[in-house]
């Protein structure tokens, strides 16, 4: 797969009419390198899998440590790890340090489940990269909901 591009982030987000606030700011690999104070809860964005290839896009509050064998147990699937670099470019189209759900889109084949932390603040916004990580937009949550409708990914809400 082509890579995902900032270009057609911005492109998903006005054909689904979804305003934004665009913060750029120095490069984030990891919520845990930005220094730059945004509005709302922020997120981390893991792609996991279980041993039977099974792929979990995984929206957890940032300052959450995600304990994996408990979330194993939740989604009653065998030992879960970190998607490869390779997968993470094939399945998405993108590199580590740039995981955003707005490309979930390009799951098609719908081998990916989407699983979101139930202490996410729904009424609120939320932080994604529009497949960069110069930049941060902040969007209302619903209007991240419309996306996952519209790419076909029916969240899973779990106490993570």
């Amino acid at each position: 797969m082509t890579l995902s591009t900032e270009r057609e982030a911005y492109h998903i987000l006005d054909q689904l009419q979804i305003s934004f606030c665009r913060i750029d700011h120095k490069p984030m690999p990891t919520v845990k390198h930005y220094d730059v104070q945004l509005p709302g809860p922020q997120v981390k964005n893991l792609l996991l899998k279980d041993k039977q290839k099974q792929f979990y896009f995984v929206i957890i509050l940032e300052d959450k440590m995600l304990d994996l064998k408990q979330l194993s147990k939740k989604l009653k699937t065998s030992r879960l790890s970190f998607a490869t670099s390779e997968e993470l470019n094939l399945l998405l189209g993108l590199q580590p340090g740039t995981v955003t759900p707005i490309v979930l889109h390009h799951d098609y084949k719908q081998k990916i489940r989407v699983v979101i932390d139930k202490e996410i603040d729904q009424d609120s916004t939320i932080g994604i990269h529009p497949n960069v990580n110069t930049t941060t937009l902040i969007i209302n949550y619903q209007d991240l909901e419309r996306y996952f409708v519209w790419s076909f990914h029916q969240p899973i809400y779990l106490s993570l």
